[in-house]
Formats: C-alpha cells, sequence, structure tokens
C-alpha cells in the first residue's frame, strides 16, 4: 500500500471525516480507530494522527507551510491501494473545508491542488 497525508483543521473528527464520505456515497465504515474505505478500484485506511507523530517528524519548513495554509492541524493518514481511492477521499474532504496534502513524494499543498494534478 501507499501512502498520503491529509492535514485539516485541528477541530476536525475522524467520524466528522467518515461522515463526509458516507455523505458523498462513499462506502467507509470504522474499524476499531480506523476507517476502511471501500471505492471502485480498491480500498484505503485512513487513520487519525493522534500520538501527533507528524508534527515531529515535518521540517519546520513544511509545518509553517501547513499552518499558513490552514492554521492548527491534524493529520490523517491515508494508506491505499490504488491512486483513484485516495483521489476520491481528498476530493470529499476537501469538499467541505480547506485541507493540505501530502504525498510523501513530489506534493505538498492545498488539497484541490493536488486534484488539479
Amino acid at each position: 500500500m501507499k501512502s498520503l497525508i491529509v492535514c485539516v483543521a485541528r477541530s476536525v473528527t475522524i467520524a466528522e471525516v467518515c461522515d463526509q464520505l458516507l455523505g458523498k456515497g462513499i462506502d467507509a465504515e470504522f474499524q476499531g480507530e480506523r476507517i476502511l474505505v471501500s471505492w471502485t478500484g480498491g480500498l484505503a485506511w485512513i487513520e487519525p494522527d493522534s500520538a501527533g507523530e507528524l508534527e515531529r517528524e515535518y521540517e519546520s519548513d513544511e509545518i509553517s507551510l501547513i499552518e499558513k495554509l490552514i492554521g492548527k492541524w491534524v493529520g490523517f493518514i491515508i494508506d491505499y491501494q490504488a491512486l483513484e481511492v485516495a483521489k476520491v477521499i481528498v476530493a470529499a474532504v476537501s469538499e467541505r473545508r480547506v485541507c493540505v496534502v501530502d504525498d510523501d513524494d513530489t506534493y505538498l499543498g492545498l488539497g484541490s491542488g493536488y486534484l488539479e494534478r
């Protein structure tokens, strides 16, 4: 599986993310503290960064960029089989709120920009 990170305002909960997915007709269900997402072409897991590990892993310039775009934030780690599944999740989340996507390779920026690539 591949991974990407979606950062949103700190007030957003994993339950709200699940509700957004369900509201878009995406098959999503809680499995423990994670969400299992089924979509045409594959599966994905969404897990909150409840331990704050992402803030410790990011460089200071990356944290500055994220906070400039969305303020105080929380990250959700998305492990996915197919990029299409990840993009559906990003689209659902970014439809209701500004989010930042980190694909851990070439992109760190707004979710809307990630979807336009």
